[in-house]
């Protein structure tokens, strides 16, 4: 891609406060037409018709992009939630995230982080010492925006996804949205579980163990999630962080690996695993 030519796109589709679906996208100006009515197909799609889609097209101009290499994936097969958020809190506190810390962040996801038990439209940031939620806006949150693959990644990684039985677009997404976080200046790992009622995975993400995905963090029909940032709050500069997160153009330009699923004793026998 010529990266002077290149615009971003964000999708935001609502009905009334509760989110309903959403996307990024950064094209070249050929794929416009086609990616806005693909867009708007994809948040029509959805069980509950959105009162309000947003569409927001803006040229990057000579902003830099940065181009990053996708975190490696591996989905470890843990067969409930309990097992499952088990395993993922495992792995964080191998990261050095205090049980304090993770405790609070599962409980603010399970019962919903923003006023009176609502889903949050972006990121919770918390202490990983402490448990302190530290984004500015508790209602919103922090977005992760500005990111997609390059097209030779993104046909990459969908063989190589594929391969390991991975196929959903969710999954595409999560992994270019988890690897730009997973470089952000003072994040140390990301939790995150969908708030679809019907989509019960989830995953822990940082540099070093690159995207674990558990199938299950959450019952089937919860319509609670969304994604908890932890940081070291001795490493932290807020407002790089944020601008970062929200306004800094990446594109995943290549792939790392993905390794076929396994159980969660294989896992931490050394499979992937940080321990």
């Amino acid at each position: 891609m010529d990266h002077d030519l290149l615009y971003g796109i964000r999708m935001r589709a609502s009905s009334g406060n509760r989110h309903i679906s959403g996307a990024e996208r950064i094209i070249p100006p050929t794929k416009l037409d086609a990616t806005v009515q693909s867009l708007i197909a994809r948040a029509r799609e959805k069980e509950i018709l959105p009162e309000q889609i947003v569409i927001t097209i803006e040229h990057l101009g000579s902003l830099p992009i940065s181009t990053l290499i996708a975190l490696d994936v591996v989905t470890v097969n843990t067969p409930d939630m309990s097992t499952g958020r088990s395993a993922a809190s495992r792995i964080l506190q191998s990261l050095g995230i205090s049980g304090r810390a993770i405790m609070s962040a599962i409980d603010l996801l399970s019962n919903g982080a923003a006023p009176f038990g609502l889903n949050m439209h972006g990121a919770m940031i918390i202490d990983a010492v402490n448990g302190e939620r530290l984004e500015p806006d508790h209602e919103r949150g922090v977005r992760a925006s500005r990111f997609d693959w390059t097209d030779e990644a993104f046909d990459s990684i969908t063989r190589k996804l594929a391969a390991t039985g991975l196929s959903h677009f969710r999954t595409h997404e999560a992994l270019a949205l988890a690897t730009k976080v997973a470089h952000a200046p003072g994040i140390i790992a990301e939790l995150c579980w969908s708030d679809e009622p019907d989509y019960t995975a989830g995953y822990v993400a940082s540099r070093s163990v690159g995207y674990v995905r558990f199938p299950k963090l959450k019952l089937h029909d919860d319509p609670k999630g969304g994604r908890v940032f932890f940081v070291d709050r001795n490493a932290l500069d807020i407002e790089a962080l944020v601008h970062y997160l929200q306004f800094e153009p990446v594109l995943i330009a290549d792939v790392g690996t993905c390794l076929h699923p396994v159980d969660p004793d294989k896992y931490f026998s050394g499979y992937g695993s940080p321990d």
